[in-house]
């Protein structure tokens, strides 16, 4: 016993020595990331062949893709007989072509674009390569959450593309997997069951990519500058691929505090609450859970034209105000009750309505003295719950409650270019353009006098 005892001492001895021999190594800058040159990404690409963006998509995705078949249907919203090419051919919007996993490697090098801090890109990437000068851009549809943690913006990542597939969702081209769809749950459900890109496993992107450089400042990636109208002349449905996600700078533009109605054109945005009320005056309220990216309407500077801006209902800054916009109730609020008894010996103002003849509305003393002013409000309504709520401004009066200032901030506003159209019933749409930004701060406006637009979150009265 006491023989163990000792060569139990001693064996315990041994390997404390051993391991205490052994120190951690913090991972090297080398250890995470390639160099970023060309003698470094001939080397990692050399079993194969390095594609710029553009020609990936010419060489590997086709119009119908190689997943279609009696069994391995589409969904029905994919392809449309009054949706056809120039030549008469079938246009499909969603689309499947399964890449190679054997031979020689398929390599697509970009830098990341996006950021998913804001929660404005989930679970999806964008990179850009400049090629002679031009952007070059695609998605990377990839099922991991907070993925902007380990391919930040402005980080250069090379992908070997063997075994993924390219495909398109709503007209989107993306590096994918193929999933299927049998959410009959989901709004308008028989439409959308069927085959399409579905988003590549986070393990299996993490062995296909490789760091190469360390990132780069935001403010240094390529961004293309455009006018609203270059944006809405490309029609394109199949053109339109190619654009999809460039970085874009749209300059001398500003909010209306419009969003787009059910048919497609330009509508006030109101003043109710964004958990609740889809036309809300802030830039993604509600969907009432149907899911699809909410817009809210800038225009150029001669209102000529305008284009969406878009933004998830669930990013952080969904709730904020529009520029300009906030509560109807940011002046005097006064409310019109048609069967209450006018005392006409106190001081009053009379409020021309749409439909309504003369409103009669009590006010102080000193509130007659200074006049109506912008921003004073009537509501037909007490309860705010029907009727209609009416602001004063420098022209006269207007329905444009808590929107009225959004006309005074201008300036520019940048982000991923996007073309989504998800229904092959509906041909091109300018309303299927937008730009979607990563978070408030790729807004650049302010007033004629200088004054900075300060972004303000909604909060229930």
């Amino acid at each position: 016993m006491k023989r163990f005892t000792i060569f139990s001492i001693v064996t315990i001895a041994a390997i404390v020595t051993i391991l205490s021999s052994c120190k951690y190594k913090t991972p090297s800058e080398a250890d995470l990331r390639y160099a970023e040159n060309d003698a470094t990404i001939e080397q990692l690409t050399a079993d194969g062949k390095l594609y710029t963006l553009n020609e990936f998509l010419d060489s590997f995705m086709t119009e119908e893709g190689n997943y279609l078949s009696d069994t391995t249907l589409y969904r029905t919203r994919s392809s449309n007989d009054n949706l056809k090419d120039a030549d008469g051919n079938p246009i499909y919007l969603f689309s499947i072509d399964t890449i190679r996993d054997k031979g020689p490697g398929i390599y697509i090098m970009g830098r990341v674009t996006t950021d998913d801090y804001g929660g404005n890109f989930y679970k999806t990437l964008v990179i850009q390569r400049v090629v002679n000068g031009k952007q070059e851009a695609m998605r990377l549809s990839v099922d991991a959450g907070s993925i902007s943690g380990m391919y930040p913006r402005g980080q250069m990542i090379l992908i070997r593309c063997n075994g993924l597939a390219i495909g398109r969702y709503a007209n989107q081209p993306q590096l994918c997997v193929p999933s299927y769809n049998n959410n009959v749950f989901a709004h308008k459900a028989a439409e959308k069951i069927g085959w399409a890109p579905g988003r590549i496993p986070v393990a299996r992107f993490k062995a296909a990519v490789k760091r190469i450089g360390t990132p780069i400042p935001a403010e240094d990636l390529h961004y293309d500058v455009v006018t609203i109208d270059q944006i809405n002349a490309m029609t394109d449905i199949v053109a339109a691929r190619k654009e999809d996600g460039k970085l874009v700078k749209i300059m001398d533009i500003h909010y209306t505090g419009e969003c787009l109605s059910s048919d497609k054109t330009p509508q006030n945005c109101t003043t109710g609450n964004p958990t609740e009320d889809s036309y809300c005056n802030v830039f993604a309220p509600t969907t009432q859970n149907v899911g699809y990216p909410q817009s809210r309407i800038v225009y150029d500077a001669d209102e000529n034209d305008f284009m969406s801006i878009s933004m998830s209902e669930y990013a952080k800054e969904a709730n904020f105000y529009l520029p300009g916009a906030g509560a109807a109730e940011e002046g005097d609020v006064f409310f019109y009750d048609k069967s209450a008894v006018i005392d006409y010996s106190k001081p009053y103002l009379l409020a021309k309505l749409d439909g309504i003849n003369e409103v009669v509305i009590p006010v102080s003393f000193i509130k007659a003295q200074q006049g109506w002013q912008v921003d004073d409000v009537v509501w037909t309504s007490a309860e705010k719950t029907e009727g209609t709520g009416y602001v004063y401004t420098e022209n006269g009066w207007s329905t444009a409650l808590g929107i009225v200032h959004c006309r005074e901030y201008s300036g520019s506003v940048q982000g991923i270019l996007s073309y989504y159209q998800d229904n092959a019933r509906y041909g091109w749409q300018k309303t299927n353009w937008a730009v979607s930004i990563c978070d408030l701060s790729d807004l650049n406006l302010k007033k004629a006098d200088g004054t900075v637009w300060t972004p303000i979150e909604y909060t229930p009265n």
